[in-house]
């Protein structure tokens, strides 16, 4: 889908809490035969009708899982420094991977006697900080970190999306065409392991390779390294990946966080005067560059669910009993209410309250593993205009108390009140095009939640509407 210029911010950028602030719901009414009812619909009824008020729980849902549009996974969003990078394969939504492309800062001029006379590299280290979040299995496996040199100049003035690519230059720039690593997000790392040197906060220490290290050394004297603008010009940026990991299993792997804006290059050398006994060290900054998050999903392999898969497909059914909201682009839930609009066949209503109940699929919750996959701390809902570009409902302007949207734990269920969406669309104001349900801040997260759909015999998503006839 295309999004109005106000929305991708708010689906990219996680801004739930600057979203949802505005004006909290002060006035509530209560009345015997329905749950505590809003305001809304009040406002176009008499004073009279306000007891006349009736509930309604069969509105009828369509239900179906689409592919996730992409997002907006640059600086702009992890300006925190935050990023994702890793490989995992569910037992229900398939393989995804998490990769990085990003530039590479100098923090200082290179002068042509900054690395002495005749510098010799001794290594090359790059360092990802973990951020300590790992989404996936507490049992980690193995994972394989490529490094490659990014072709095409990148900048902050461009806005990057998570299907964005970049070509790349041949040739892998780690130490052995691959850095093995088991993610480690709580351990401290002890230098070259030398019992001598201060430990270092959990970190990747990932060695690259010398030539990579020496090629820097090099240019020291050809006006490459002058600033920061030639060096970008000179050395675009790295793209960070483990997307050639093999050898998970079902439910093996990590999506893991790093802190960015705190990783670096360390460049170890010596030269003609310190001599081999002394090295030297430069540090190269990945904070304060263009950067951004790519996403891959494959929703064909062995061990897909086969509903998902044929709802992200061309031979999906129309209404489902079981649909799918993954983070980092992955799916989505279009839902309709296509007699909706029956409602006035009598005359216009008042809409007090209008429940959205999403159950969180419990019938084969063992498979779905919410311990191992945990479902998002919070959903976000979008209207969809006719030319499919999406819009902020009216109900979420309102405060999260009120609109709802966050995992009850305890009943495994998120709740919505899309009162004034419902009201809107049968005076006219917005047509009857469904929404869409997302993962709140899913280019920030992984997490994957699986829904009761419309037509589950168990615990099927709902309309529950409380209103008042209109006279």
């Amino acid at each position: 889908m295309k999004i109005q210029n106000s929305i991708p911010q708010i689906l990219s950028r996680a801004i739930g809490a600057k979203f949802f602030f505005i004006l909290p719901l002060s006035i509530s009414l209560c009345f015997t035969s329905c749950d505590e009812s809003s305001v809304v619909g009040l406002d176009v009824q008499p004073e009279n009708d306000l007891l006349n008020v009736e509930y309604q729980d069969t509105t009828s849902i369509i239900t179906r899982t689409l592919k996730g549009d992409s997002l907006i996974t640059d600086e702009t969003l992890i300006s925190s420094g935050i990023g994702l990078i890793g490989k995992y394969v569910d037992p229900v939504f398939g393989t995804a991977t998490a990769s990085m492309y990003t530039q590479v800062r100098l923090p200082s001029a290179i002068l042509s006697n900054t690395f002495g006379t005749l510098p010799v590299c001794d290594s090359i280290v790059l360092s990802l900080v973990y951020d300590g979040v790992v989404y996936g299995k507490t049992d980690r496996k193995n994972q394989t970190l490529n490094v490659y040199q990014i072709a095409e100049d990148m900048s902050t003035s461009t806005v990057y999306y998570s299907n964005k690519t970049l070509s790349l230059l041949p040739g892998d720039l780690t130490e052995d065409d691959g850095f093995v690593f088991k993610p480690r997000p709580l351990d401290s790392v002890q230098v070259f392991d030398n019992p001598t040197k201060p430990e270092l906060k959990p970190q990747i220490l990932a060695h690259m390779d010398v030539a990579f290290g020496q090629l820097l050394l090099n240019n020291q004297t050809t006006g490459n390294l002058a600033n920061n603008t030639a060096f970008q010009s000179f050395f675009k940026g790295i793209y960070i990946t483990t997307e050639n990991t093999t050898g998970l299993a079902s439910e093996e792997g990590n999506i893991v966080h790093f802190k960015m804006g705190e990783s670096k290059i360390t460049l170890y050398y010596h030269n003609s005067t310190s001599g081999t006994a002394t090295s030297l060290k430069y540090d190269l900054g990945l904070g304060s560059v263009a950067r951004f998050n790519n996403f891959k999903h494959d929703y064909t392999a062995i061990g897909v669910n086969p509903d998902l898969a044929a709802q992200v497909g061309t031979s999906g059914a129309s209404q489902n009993a079981t649909v799918f909201v993954q983070g980092m682009s992955g799916t989505k839930t279009k839902i309709t209410f296509p007699y909706l609009m029956n409602w006035i066949n009598d005359g216009m209503i008042g809409i007090n309250k209008a429940e959205l109940l999403i159950n969180v699929d419990t019938n084969l919750l063992d498979l779905y593993r919410l311990d191992t996959f945990a479902a998002p701390t919070n959903l976000l809902i979008f209207g969809i205009n006719d030319d499919g570009t999406t819009y902020a409902i009216p109900d979420a302007f309102e405060g999260s108390t009120y609109f709802g949207g966050s995992l009850n734990t305890g009943t495994v269920q998120y709740k919505f009140n899309i009162a004034r969406y419902v009201q809107q669309v049968l005076t006219g104001t917005k047509n009857n095009n469904g929404l869409y349900i997302l993962a709140s801040n899913g280019a920030g997260f992984a997490n994957r939640v699986v829904i009761a759909g419309a037509s589950s015999t168990t615990r099927p998503m709902k309309l529950n509407i409380t209103y008042t006839k209109l006279h």
